[in-house]
């Protein structure tokens, strides 16, 4: 519970995200059948991974171009969109280094064009 207005500290708010994150993909991937403890162990393991890499290309691509956190994830998210591929492919191609920073800075910069 909050005490004073401002929101909630950036830690506090980072993890809030995070779990939020990890929940949504939870939901999406929700089946009827009944789960083993181990299916769920797999399922949440694999969730804060894919979480993980996509954070680790975040700040790869902030640190790359000097932008803040958000701009960063926009750019991956662009990127990703912009090729149609999902974002968790994007940024493990990005934390493997088989895609690198600079084409998705380069793609972010880029004026878009309207159809």
């Amino acid at each position: 519970m909050l005490r004073r207005p401002g929101g909630l500290p950036p830690l506090d708010l980072e993890l809030s995200q995070a779990l939020a994150d990890v929940t949504a993909v939870a939901l999406v991937n929700w089946r009827p059948e009944r789960l083993r403890p181990t299916d769920v162990s797999n399922r949440v393991q694999a969730a804060l991974a894919a979480k993980a890499t996509v954070d680790m290309a975040t700040g790869m691509l902030a640190e790359a171009g000097e932008l803040s956190l958000a701009d960063a994830r926009g750019a991956l998210r662009g990127y990703a969109d912009g090729h149609r591929r999902r974002l968790v492919d994007t940024a493990r191609a990005l934390v493997q280094r088989a895609l690198p920073p600079d084409a998705v800075l380069a793609a972010a910069a880029e004026p878009e064009t309207e159809t």
